[in-house]
C-alpha cells in the first residue's frame, strides 16, 4: 500500500470510529424522550446502557478471533452493515423488546468495528502503531462530543428522538462504504488463527498485564463520566446543567489530550507518556477531596480529561507491538473486551459503595487503579526492551 492510500485508508477508519463514538454517547440527552416512548422510568432506561455494554464485550471477543480466521476487512464489512442496519431498525422499532435486542446488536457490532479497525490502523502503520491508534481515538472523542450535541439539539426541536438514530445510521452506512473501498491484505492460509496460537496469546504475560491495565483504566474512566453528574448535583448541590457541562469538559479534555498524546508518541516512550498522564489524572481525582477547589471544578474536570486522554489508546496499541500485525484482530478484541468488563464492574461497585461513603472520597480511591497502571506500563516497557535486544 503506497503512502497516499495508507493516509486515505487511515482517514476512512478514523471517520468510522468517530461515528461509533457519536452513537455511543448520544443516548444521554435523548433518554427522557425515549423513556416516554417506551413508557419506562429514566432509571429503567439504564437497561439500554447495560445491554449495549454486554453486546460490546461479548461480540468483540468473537469478532477479533473471526477476523484472524477469515480476514479483518470481511469482518468490518459484515459488522459495519450490521451496525448501521441495527441503528436504522432501532429508530423504526415499535417494540421495547425488539429495541433492546437491536441496541444489544448495535453495541456488539459497534464494538467489533472499533476493535477491528483499531487493529487495522495499527497494521497499516507499522512502526508507528502508538501514534496511529492514539490519533484514531481522537476521532472517537470528537464523536463523543458531537453525539450529545446533535442529540440535545434534536431533543429540543420538533424532531423525534428516532431521527438522531436515523442520522447515525446513514453516516454509518457512508463510513463503512468508504472503508471497504480500500484494499487490505487477506489472511494467508498459514497465518490463520489456530487454537494453539489463541492459547499462546492468552498465555503471554505481557498481554495479560496489558488487558489488566485496560480493564482498570476503562473502569476508572467510565466511573468518572458516569457518576460525575450525581456527584456534582446531589453531593455538591450544583444544578444538573452545570453537571452536564462538566462531563462535556471532561470529554473535551480527553479529545484534546489524545491529539497531544498522538504527537508526543513519536518522541516519548509509552512508559513516560502513560505515567505522566496517570499522574495528571491522579491530581484531578485528588482535587475532588478539597472543598476549596470545588469552585474550580471546570479546571479539575478538564485536567482529568487531559490525564485520561492517551492512557487507553497507548496501552491498547501495545497489542500491535507485541504481535507485530499477526493475530492483532484477536489481541485487540480481547483487550477491548477486558475494557468492557472493567466498564461494567467498577462503576457498579462504585455506585454500591457510594450509598455508604462520601463520593469525593471514592473518587480519590480511583487513584489506586491508576498507580497499578503505572506499574504495568513500566513492566511492559521493560519486556519490550528485552524483546528488542534479543531480536
Amino acid at each position: 500500500m503506497n503512502n497516499r492510500n495508507r493516509k486515505l485508508f487511515t482517514y476512512a477508519i478514523n471517520f468510522t470510529i468517530l461515528i461509533f463514538g457519536m452513537q455511543m454517547t448520544m443516548i444521554g440527552p435523548l433518554i427522557e424522550k425515549m423513556s416516554q416512548s417506551f413508557h419506562l422510568s429514566v432509571a429503567q432506561m439504564g437497561s439500554f446502557f447495560t445491554v449495549s455494554a454486554a453486546g460490546f464485550t461479548v461480540a468483540i471477543i468473537f469478532g477479533g478471533i473471526i477476523s484472524d480466521r477469515i480476514g479483518k476487512k470481511r469482518v468490518v464489512i459484515w459488522s459495519g452493515f450490521g451496525f448501521a442496519s441495527a441503528l436504522l431498525l432501532f429508530s423504526l422499532s415499535p417494540s421495547l423488546l425488539f429495541s433492546i435486542i437491536l441496541f444489544f446488536l448495535a453495541g456488539g457490532f459497534g464494538g467489533v468495528i472499533e476493535g477491528t479497525l483499531s487493529a487495522m490502523v495499527a497494521d497499516i502503520n507499522p512502526g508507528n502503531e502508538r501514534r496511529a491508534v492514539t490519533f484514531a481515538h481522537v476521532f472517537f472523542g470528537v464523536g463523543a462530543i458531537i453525539g450529545p450535541a446533535l442529540a440535545g439539539w434534536l431533543a429540543n426541536t420538533d424532531f423525534s428522538w428516532q431521527s438522531a438514530y436515523m442520522v447515525a445510521s446513514l453516516l454509518a452506512f457512508i463510513a463503512v462504504i468508504w472503508v471497504i473501498r480500500f484494499e487490505y491484505p487477506a489472511v494467508k492460509a498459514e497465518e490463520k488463527l489456530e487454537m494453539k496460537a489463541f492459547k499462546s496469546i492468552l498465555s503471554n504475560r505481557g498481554f495479560l498485564l496489558l488487558c489488566t491495565a485496560v480493564a482498570l483504566y476503562v473502569g476508572v474512566e467510565t466511573t468518572v463520566w458516569g457518576w460525575t453528574p450525581k456527584y456534582l448535583s446531589l453531593d455538591l448541590g450544583l444544578n444538573e446543567t452545570f453537571a452536564g457541562v462538566m462531563v462535556s469538559l471532561l470529554w473535551a479534555g480527553i479529545t484534546i489530550g489524545r491529539f497531544i498524546s498522538a504527537m508526543l508518541a513519536e518522541k516519548l516512550s509509552n512508559k513516560v507518556l502513560v505515567c505522566g498522564l496517570c499522574i495528571i489524572s491522579i491530581l484531578g481525582l485528588l482535587a475532588q477531596l478539597s472543598s476549596a477547589l470545588q469552585p474550580f471544578a471546570p479546571v479539575t474536570f478538564f485536567l482529568l480529561g487531559i490525564g485520561f486522554s492517551g492512557i487507553w489508546p497507548l496501552i491498547v496499541s501495545e497489542a500491535g507491538t507485541l504481535f507485530k500485525s499477526k493475530y492483532t484482530g484477536t489481541a485487540f478484541g480481547l483487550a477491548f473486551a477486558a475494557g468492557g468488563i472493567g466498564g461494567m464492574t467498577v462503576p457498579y461497585i462504585f455506585g454500591f459503595v457510594a450509598e455508604h461513603v462520601q463520593m469525593s472520597i471514592l473518587f480519590a480511591t480511583l487513584t489506586i487503579p491508576l498507580i497499578f497502571i503505572m506499574i504495568i506500563s513500566f513492566i511492559l516497557d521493560k519486556a519490550e526492551e528485552v524483546e528488542e535486544s534479543a531480536a
